[in-house]
C-alpha cells in the first residue's frame, strides 16, 4: 500500500513538473531549466525499464542519443581544450529528453494538461502583446521589444505559431463533433495568435514557418479546394494585419532590402552576415568533411579568419546560423547524416492522420524550416520545445501503436 502511494505521488509530481516546464518554455529560460531538471529526475526515478528499452528500439528515439554520443566523442579532436569542449555538448544534451519523454508514455489526459499549461503561458503573452498594440503609451517599458514581453520575437512567434496551428486543428475537430460554440472560440483564439505573429515583428523565418503550417493544416483537414481556400484566406488576413501595423510595415521594407541584397543589389547586415557565415562554413567543412573539427570548434574556426575576412558583426560569432552546418562543422558528415536521419525518423513517426501525429509533424516541420536559417535545435528554448514536444506527442503515437503491452501502459 505504501509502495503504491509513493508511485502515485511520483506520477503526480512528475506531471506537475512537466506542466510547469511547458508553462515556463515561452516565459523564462531559468524557470524552464529548473522545471525540466526536476521533470527529468522524476521521469528517471519512475522509469519503466521494459518500456524504455522498447522505445529505444525505434529510430526516432535512438538517433538523438547517437547524435549526442557522437558530439561527446568529438571532444577528443576538438580545437578547444577538453574542459571547454565538453560545454558544447550541453546544447545537444536536451536531445536525450526525446526518448525519456517517449518512455514516460503520457496518456491523452496528461498530455492535454501539459498542452494547456503551454497554451496558458502563451495566452498571457498574447494578451500583453495585443494590449501593447491597442494601448501603445501604456506601461510597457519592461518589454524586451515592442509587442514582445519576454525573451525574443523568434521564440514568441514559434510558440504562437504552434498555438495557432493546434487551436485551429482542435476547432475543426470540435466543429465535426457538433461542438460549434467551442469550435468558434478555439478558431477565434487561433486567429488572434496568427495575426499577432504578423503584426508585431514580421520575420522571414517566422513567415515561412507559418505559411508551411497553413499548408499542412489545409492538407490534413481537407482536399485541394480546402487548401486553396485556406491559403487565400490566410493571405488576406496577413495583408490586413500588415496594413494596420506600422512595425510590420517597417519589417516588410527591411525584408525587401534583404532580398535585394541576396540579388546583389544592396547589402544589409542580415544578408551580409549569413552569406559570410555560410561561405566560411563551406571552407571549414572542406577542410575536415568526414569527422569535422571537433565538438566546440566553431568559434576558433571563425576566429581564425577574422584577420583576413572579418565578420560583418565586427567579431567572430560561434554560430553558422544553420543547424546542419552547426553539426557538420563539429563532427563532420557523420554528424550531418545522423541529424538528417533523426529528422526523417521523426517525420515518419508522425505520418499518421490522427491529431497527435499532425501536431507532431507540425513541430518537426517548424524546426526543419527554422534550422535552415538558424541553429534552432541547439538553441535553448526552440531546441527544448522541439525535444519535449516530439517526446510527448511521439509517446502518444507510440502508445496508440501498442508499442508496449497494455498491462504496462498505465502510469
Amino acid at each position: 500500500m505504501i509502495r503504491r502511494d509513493l508511485s502515485e505521488r511520483l506520477i503526480a509530481s512528475r506531471q506537475v513538473a512537466a506542466m510547469a516546464t511547458a508553462f515556463m518554455l515561452p516565459i523564462s529560460t531559468s524557470g524552464q531549466a529548473i522545471c525540466v531538471s526536476i521533470f527529468a529526475v522524476l521521469a528517471i526515478v519512475g522509469l519503466d525499464r521494459e518500456r524504455f528499452i522498447a522505445v529505444l528500439r525505434r529510430p526516432a528515439a535512438y538517433l538523438p542519443v547517437a547524435l549526442v554520443g557522437l558530439l561527446l566523442v568529438g571532444v577528443l579532436w576538438s580545437l578547444l581544450p577538453w574542459g571547454a569542449a565538453f560545454k558544447w555538448v550541453g546544447p545537444y544534451a536536451k536531445l536525450l529528453l526525446i526518448p525519456l519523454t517517449m518512455a514516460v508514455a503520457f496518456d491523452e489526459r496528461q498530455a492535454r494538461q501539459i498542452g494547456y499549461a503551454f497554451l496558458a503561458a502563451c495566452l498571457i503573452l498574447l494578451v500583453l502583446s495585443l494590449a501593447s498594440i491597442l494601448w501603445p503609451t501604456g506601461p510597457w517599458w519592461w518589454f524586451k521589444a515592442p509587442g514582445i514581453p519576454v525573451k525574443d520575437n523568434a521564440i514568441q512567434s514559434a510558440c504562437f505559431a504552434l498555438c495557432a496551428f493546434g487551436l485551429a486543428l482542435f476547432a475543426v475537430k470540435g466543429w465535426q463533433d457538433g461542438e460549434r460554440r467551442r469550435a468558434a472560440i478555439l478558431f477565434g483564439l487561433a486567429l488572434l495568435f496568427f495575426v499577432d505573429v504578423f503584426m508585431i515583428y514580421l520575420s522571414k523565418t517566422g513567415a515561412l514557418v507559418m505559411l508551411a503550417l497553413i499548408g499542412l493544416f489545409a492538407l490534413r483537414t481537407g482536399g485541394w479546394r480546402a487548401v486553396l481556400g485556406i491559403q487565400l484566406a490566410a493571405f488576406a488576413i496577413i495583408v490586413v494585419a500588415i496594413s494596420v501595423s506600422v512595425p510590420a510595415q517597417h519589417r516588410l521594407a527591411e525584408m525587401l532590402v534583404d532580398l535585394g541584397g541576396l540579388e546583389g543589389k544592396q547589402e544589409t547586415l542580415s544578408t551580409a552576415s549569413r552569406l559570410d557565415f555560410w561561405s566560411k562554413a563551406a571552407t571549414f567543412v572542406a577542410e575536415a568533411p568526414v569527422l569535422g573539427h571537433g565538438t566546440g570548434s566553431i568559434r576558433p574556426l571563425y576566429q581564425s579568419m577574422e584577420a583576413t575576412k572579418p565578420s560583418p558583426y565586427g567579431e567572430a560569432v560561434a554560430d553558422p546560423h544553420n543547424q546542419f552546418l552547426h553539426v557538420v562543422l563539429q563532427v563532420g558528415a557523420i554528424g550531418g547524416i545522423l541529424l538528417i536521419a533523426m529528422w526523417i525518423a521523426h517525420v515518419r513517426l508522425f505520418l499518421g492522420h490522427d491529431l497527435a501525429s499532425t501536431l507532431g509533424l507540425a513541430v518537426v516541420l517548424q524546426n526543419l524550416i527554422g534550422s535552415l536559417f538558424n541553429s534552432h535545435l541547439s538553441s535553448v528554448t526552440q531546441g527544448m520545445l522541439y525535444c519535449l514536444a516530439v517526446g510527448l506527442v511521439g509517446g502518444l503515437v507510440l502508445r496508440q501503436g501498442l508499442l508496449v503491452p497494455a498491462s504496462r501502459t498505465t502510469n
